[in-house]
């Protein structure tokens, strides 16, 4: 009988030694070069987005001592993601890179860190037998190929975090459930950070979780359990607990803006459609599924690998379900930046596989990816003006620079206009503005900034929502006579008729829709309503001095002060709110 030194190496336990190495460099080589592409593109397409910008203000005013907000003296959360912004404030003091540098540098250096540590998920529940054997990366070309995943790598934005902790997460957890102890404490922290990236991604950690309690190993007891729970639960309750207390609502100021919790199909169907019939990605989905997963699930069943069999279940249904999630509430006005998640969650499970012949479907992506690579472009992604703008020196802003040579200092701005008379309560300069990203990291911490669309001003975003547009999330402009009335005095003889009309709206729905009553009226009535109780109180809540009262009372209003709204036009307001 003849026995291969393979053979003899493997029942020794020690295959390593006797692999051939160029058999390691190509199978090493088969994911690398995917990687590599995704890096290069990713650096090609750099750019920092107008909403990037938006959690670098909030970075700055962290760092310059006045807490995370967008305006000094205003508590409002104006970033989706706190643990992005505190990473980026922490880079910031310790490092001395560029703080725009640091947000695109970092998204890219994040997001192929999180494609790596799904291949090395992925290898796990494959069951690779060697470190030397050719796996077949097929959900990994996916990744790679797909233009938005070059473009948001970047781009100042939190997705490159999103991107490293759903890897991360996969790695941590293939890896526990080689095995039957109970979880390690750092990874059920890890598994608990969703929340704190994204609100939305909490639909991740909390079927995370359940995978952990469900396939835990068989010896665990209740407090085992609970202690889990606890350790996943414990950061992100605390983040909202100070949320509630500090802001004085429920979610952040950002969803209030784009009332996320009202679903609308209709947007969120054509945003979809838009991010996925340019590139066929029903196509790589389908073979993904019927040829990776129905194998993978097949061999983890055949093997009695509950917790890699649920695992993987976990990460397919968290991506359709995420998908699903952003169709509802009418998807984004940046193409397909929210898909991104669900797509990297269902692809990184199978990011790749054995080359045997049950995956053999699976194999039908490669000639997708070479065609979507080379040809495959939406309008989109063919024309991104901003690429390769990252500094706001880049785009003209900085000091001294024409794009800013409007703004002389003191004074109430609209849309880069000085009007005349001098803002309120003691402001030096305030810039009311529609795109606040650019210009108000650009003018600094010092300079108030008003978000027209409410992002950024807890006033705009608790305006009703009086009829959709065209934009997800930026229909509730504020009509300017709120300006007025809240950043003027009276003698100042400032009214809703110094404001010039724009010429372009960015497809908002149209400013002052539908008033009632003269210029006069409507500002009179307008700063009548600003006395009334229910706004003197929801102002207290962001402005008032936060003591250990005010915390606790803020901590208990934030329900009710998440659900007010008022109506945007000044004399339905006193009608209503003025009784």
């Amino acid at each position: 009988m003849t026995t291969t030194v393979a053979t003899v190496a493997r029942a020794s336990g020690t295959p390593r030694a006797a692999e051939p190495r160029w058999r390691r460099w190509v199978a090493w080589g088969v994911v690398a070069a995917p990687v590599a592409l995704l890096a290069a593109r990713a650096w090609v397409w750099r750019f920092m987005a107008d909403d990037g910008l938006i959690h670098l203000r909030v970075v700055r005013q962290l760092v310059e001592g006045n807490g995370p907000v967008w305006n000094a003296g205003e508590r409002v959360e104006a970033s989706t993601s706190p643990l992005w912004v505190f990473a980026l404030a922490v880079a910031d003091l310790t490092t001395p890179v560029r703080l725009e540098w640091l947000a695109v540098g970092g998204g890219i250096l994040l997001t192929l860190t999180g494609v790596v540590l799904a291949v090395l998920g992925a290898r796990m529940l494959a069951g690779a037998r060697s470190p030397a054997e050719v796996l077949l990366p097929a959900g990994l070309m996916v990744m790679v190929v797909w233009p938005p995943m070059w473009t948001y790598a970047s781009s100042g934005l939190e997705t490159g975090l999103t991107t490293a902790w759903l890897g991360a997460c996969l790695y941590l957890l293939a890896r526990w459930g080689r095995g039957d102890a109970g979880l390690p404490a750092g990874t059920a922290v890890v598994v608990g950070l969703g929340p704190l990236i994204r609100p939305e991604l909490g639909l991740f950690s909390t079927l995370f979780v359940a995978v952990v309690l469900i396939a835990g190993a068989g010896r665990d007891t209740w407090r085992a359990r609970l202690r889990v729970v606890g350790l996943v639960v414990a950061l992100p309750v605390a983040y909202q607990v100070f949320r509630m207390g500090y802001y004085g609502v429920v979610v952040p100021n950002t969803a209030l803006a784009k009332e996320a919790g009202r679903p609308w199909w209709a947007s969120g169907w054509t945003y979809l459609h838009r991010a996925v019939d340019p590139y066929w990605l029903w196509f790589p989905a389908l073979a993904l599924a019927v040829g990776a997963y129905v194998p993978l699930v097949r061999d983890l069943a055949a093997a009695r690998r509950r917790r890699h069999l649920l695992l993987t279940g976990a990460f397919a249904l968290g991506g359709i379900l995420h998908v699903v999630y952003i169709v509802r509430v009418g998807g984004d006005f940046m193409h397909a930046r929210l898909l991104l998640p669900g797509f990297v969650a269902f692809a990184a499970p199978v990011a790749v596989m054995p080359l045997r012949a049950r995956y053999a479907l699976a194999a039908l992506v490669l000639p997708w990816a070479l065609v979507c690579l080379g040809w495959f472009r939406s309008y989109n992604d063919r024309n991104e003006p901003y690429r390769q703008l990252v500094t706001i020196d880049d785009f003209g802003w900085g000091q001294g620079q024409p794009a800013r040579a409007w703004f002389g200092g003191e004074g109430l701005y609209y849309s880069q206009l000085r009007l005349r008379g001098a803002p309120s309560d003691g402001r030096e300069a305030v810039v009311a503005s529609y795109g606040i990203g650019l210009s108000g990291y650009a003018l600094g911490p010092d300079v108030y900034v008003l978000d027209m669309l409410g992002l950024a001003d807890p006033f705009t975003s608790h305006l009703e929502l009086a009829e959709r547009g065209l934009i997800p999330g930026h229909e509730k402009p504020q009509p300017v006579v709120w300006v007025a009335a809240r950043f003027t005095e009276e003698e100042a003889g400032i009214d809703e008729e110094d404001f010039p009309e724009l010429t372009t709206n960015y497809g908002i729905v149209p400013l002052d829709r539908h008033p009632r009553g003269s210029p006069e009226e409507r500002l009179a009535a307008a700063r009548s309503t600003l006395r009334c109780a229910p706004l003197r109180e929801l102002r207290e809540s962001y402005t008032g001095r936060l003591t250990v009262g005010r915390f606790f009372e803020n901590l208990v209003e934030a329900p009710s002060n998440t659900r007010f709204r008022i109506p945007p036009e000044p004399v339905e307001a006193r009608a209503e709110l003025c009784r």
